[in-house]
């Protein structure tokens, strides 16, 4: 087992131990006074071995693996609004997706080649998605041909892990925000979700986003045009958003990878003059139960051969490149990490919703993107 990834299961150990510690007194602290005392007394606290503590702890984890994770849907987020209601949840199901984690990582033949470049992680999981993509470069570039078993096998490998890792941070992101400013948290009513989404503005600002990143990268800037459409109307609609109830920065981070594919693409296969003819459109259409988002380009698609690769992580730029992706460290960068179409898929998929991508070779592409759309007798 490499030293950094020792590292990192510990600090999940950590996490989790902290966790199911404070779980523990809590209830200790919700006993009646009279069977514990006022509190609780230091003389009746007993020693463990720090080996047998290991076991102890080991004996949990192997427990709580097996455990099934329950899933949590946007719906119940959006019904959070106050801390104290979710810490019950926290000491439950972060702890599970810990030991899920770390069970994963000990279970894993020959992970130490996959994840040989993962160093220091300085605080958990923020780094997670760009050292993934570079352990996926060193194992490509070691190991320099895989069978389509394997790279199944890594690519499911992969969703589990970082769909666990997407679900945790929720959890713990949705209760720092709606937790006191005195208490260390946001203060935010709502959290991290937004009752009133408007997914057109959205849209919006990961195209601004991108479009500012390919004039960093090429000097100039992709045309793009968003527009609304709604259920019993015909043609765009002015002045006509769709609100509804998600969380903002998933969907501009879907987005974001979206965008950044086509818009790229978009000028490296248009000159100038042609710009203005092949706008990327990007279609907000809805009715009172999904919201489809559809991005088309006119850039020539993707060949037939190259078919599902484009969900798979060893696909990607950070898997074929004799170097690190472009602008390592920067998740915003054009290229990014090489593994952006697979995680967007993922981040929709938290989101209850399913992205797909349809190509044209010779024409472009279509990414289509559903999302279930929460209240719909209250949000127009």
């Amino acid at each position: 087992m490499s030293t950094s990834l020792c590292r990192f299961r510990m600090r999940l150990q950590v996490h989790f131990l902290h966790i199911r510690l404070c779980g523990a007194f809590r209830s200790a602290s919700q006993i009646a006074p009279s069977s514990i005392g006022d509190e609780i007394d230091p003389t009746r606290l007993v020693a463990v071995p720090e080996e047998r503590f290991q076991e102890l702890v080991t004996a949990e984890v192997a427990y709580l693996a097996t455990v099934p994770v329950k899933a949590v849907s946007m719906r119940q987020i959006v019904t959070w609004r106050d801390a104290r209601d979710m810490v019950s949840i926290i000491q439950r199901e972060v702890p599970r997706r810990f030991a899920l984690r770390i069970r994963l990582i000990e279970t894993l033949d020959g992970w130490q080649e996959f994840v040989g470049t993962f160093k220091s992680i300085r605080e958990e999981g923020k780094h997670t998605i760009a050292l993934s993509a570079s352990g996926i470069y060193k194992l490509r570039k070691r190991l320099n041909k895989f069978s389509q078993q394997e790279t199944n096998f890594f690519d499911d490998w992969l969703d589990g892990f970082l769909l666990s890792r997407i679900g945790t941070n929720a959890l713990i992101d949705q209760f720092v925000a709606i937790a006191a400013k005195e208490d260390g948290g946001l203060g935010r009513p709502t959290g991290i979700t937004d009752p009133r989404c408007n997914a057109s503005n959205i849209c919006e600002f990961a195209a601004q986003i991108s479009s500012y990143i390919c004039y960093q990268r090429f000097g100039r800037e992709p045309k793009y045009i968003v527009q609304d459409f709604q259920a019993g109307r015909v043609g765009p609609q002015d002045n006509s958003p769709c609100y509804f109830s998600l969380i903002p920065s998933y969907l501009r981070y879907i987005m974001c990878e979206l965008l950044k594919n086509s818009f790229r693409a978009t000028l490296l296969t248009s000159s100038e003059d042609d710009m203005s003819k092949r706008p990327v459109r990007i279609r907000v259409c809805r009715d009172v139960h999904t919201v489809a988002i559809i991005v088309s380009d006119e850039a020539g698609g993707i060949p037939f051969e190259v078919g599902d690769q484009i969900w798979s992580y060893m696909y990607g730029t950070a898997a074929k490149i004799g170097t690190k992706p472009e602008g390592f460290g920067n998740p915003e960068n054009l290229t990014g990490y090489g593994v952006g179409l697979p995680c967007a898929r993922l981040y929709a998929r938290y989101l209850g919703g399913r992205l797909s991508l349809t190509s044209y070779p010779g024409y472009g592409t279509q990414a289509h993107l559903m999302l279930p759309r929460l209240d719909p007798n209250e949000v127009q």
